[in-house]
């Protein structure tokens, strides 16, 4: 049987042939057998012969022990495309050799993608390949989130007020920055419009790269929303369950609140007021009670 899994017949066995390959001398039991395309392979006959080896697929290297000598066989790493002789083609008529028949042009790519662009030069390969095969997991979304089993609510205290706090006076570099987000959240749509009488004002945060993160001053808001007793667990308890655990894996979602839906009943509780405009969440924003309990 050979490596189609079809069965051909012998037409001859030669058992120690000598062949000579990068100036080493083998003797090699030969099967001879109506094929074409290669005059000769090496086969696994032949590996049981050179008893242990080891084979380096990336180098394209065999090692192994021949006349009590450390022997090296190097493969051709030549990948370039030769154009087919006439009698070598007859050839494969001849024996059958030849199901299909495809016309193929190497050529250059012009185009990188976007996303191996975004990656540092010096990344693995493996790990760029990676990342490039699965990079619509880390795009940045540009929808809501889908509609899960439960969706964020906002109960507030029996009898309490209405929150409307006045929004505080930004430096006119922060007042550009905000407009820039809030017009990038409105084409996420994460957050539309608002006419809601509620109100909350909103701070801009330096992160660590350099960005600027908003936050809704909720202070007012959480003060009479009715406080979860959902178990959060605490840093002791978790390190109790990591005892004697030698790995340890880690998943960051990006801007994991935004990834769950705000009650429709429940978001004008959300709003909240810039120097240009009245809009509210409709993704739970941060430092809001309860959130990390609905996460």
């Amino acid at each position: 049987m050979v490596g189609n899994s079809n069965y051909m017949s012998i037409e001859g066995l030669i058992k120690q042939l000598k062949v000579q390959a990068q100036g080493n001398t083998l003797q090699i039991p030969v099967f001879l057998l109506p094929i074409s395309g290669t005059d000769f392979i090496l086969g696994a006959s032949w590996l049981k012969t050179i008893g242990p080896h080891i084979a380096d697929y990336d180098a394209l290297q065999l090692k192994f022990l021949l006349n009590g000598k450390f022997t090296t066989l190097q493969g051709d790493s030549d990948l370039i495309p030769e154009h087919a002789q006439l009698h070598y083609i007859r050839r494969l008529v001849a024996t059958n050799s030849i199901a299909k028949v495809y016309s193929m042009r190497l050529m250059e790519a012009n185009v990188v993608p976007k996303s191996m662009l975004d990656l540092p030069v010096t990344m693995e390969l493996e790990l760029a390949l990676l990342l490039h095969t699965y990079s619509v997991v880390f795009d940045i979304p540009t929808s809501l989130p889908p509609q899960r089993s439960h969706d964020h609510s906002i109960p507030l205290l029996e009898g309490s007020q209405s929150v409307k706090v006045k929004p505080y006076i930004y430096p006119h570099n922060q007042k550009e920055e905000i407009e820039k987000l809030v017009s990038t959240m409105l084409d996420e749509g994460i957050i539309q419009p608002s006419k809601s009488p509620l109100s909350s004002p909103i701070i801009l945060v330096k992160k660590k790269d350099g960005s600027w993160r908003v936050y809704t001053d909720y202070r007012a808001l959480n003060a009479i929303i009715i406080k979860d007793s959902f178990p959060i667990p605490t840093v002791d308890e978790m390190i109790d369950e990591l005892f004697r655990a030698s790995f340890f894996s880690k998943l960051d979602l990006r801007s994991g609140h935004h990834q769950i839906l705000i009650n429709p009943y429940d978001r004008h509780k959300t709003t909240f007021r810039t120097h240009h405009g009245h809009y509210e969440w409709l993704v739970i924003p941060f430092d809001l009670t309860n959130a990390p309990a609905t996460f």
